[in-house]
């Protein structure tokens, strides 16, 4: 599958996941919230000829409207990676909308789209940042009435890609939030 095409299913799947939260009953449950994730982050490396995996973690607060539209802004560091020529350390700032499908009384489908800032350290070469469109898909889990948990997969595009690095990055990770 082309990087194009790639793109492109992130986008729709992202659109579809959005979609399902409008057709859901609006629920009365609104407000601030708060949370942490961690993640495995995957990117290419060296032109695309390899794949890395690194540890990431997630810090992100927001305000839910109701059951099915929420704003969200994050922090979130993806990790260290080595490639043949050098080591970049990538951390992020966003702003998403997102929109959630409820799927009875404690689960829910959820579809984020948003805005990044990147900043990536190559180690003993500089720094470079770049701004670009976030993209995931989750599920969450009411635990209580006001802690969840919540696994999502993310897209992180145009990122940095001096020294070989990619262009995108690729985020599975598992996250408890905090209601007040």
């Amino acid at each position: 599958m082309t990087k194009t095409n790639k793109t492109k299913l992130w986008a729709a799947t992202a659109i579809a996941a959005l979609s399902l939260g409008s057709g859901a009953a609006m629920a009365a449950d609104q407000g601030f919230y708060i949370g942490g994730d961690l993640a495995k982050a995957r990117q290419s490396v060296d032109g695309g000829a390899l794949k890395r995996n690194s540890d990431s973690y997630g810090v992100f607060g927001g305000y839910r409207f109701n059951s099915n539209w929420a704003v969200e802004a994050a922090y979130t560091d993806l990790g260290k990676v080595q490639g043949s020529a050098i080591e970049a350390k990538t951390k992020t700032y966003s702003l998403d909308g997102i929109a959630r499908a409820p799927l009875g009384k404690d689960f829910g489908l959820y579809g984020r789209v948003g805005v990044a800032h990147y900043e990536r350290d190559f180690t003993g070469a500089g720094d470079a940042s770049a701004n670009g469109l976030k993209l995931g898909v989750g599920v969450d889990y009411a635990l209580t009435q006001n802690l969840a948990l919540r696994t999502e997969l993310t897209r992180y595009n145009n990122l940095p890609t001096s020294y070989g690095l990619g262009k995108s990055v690729d985020r599975l990770g598992v996250g408890l939030s905090y209601q007040f």
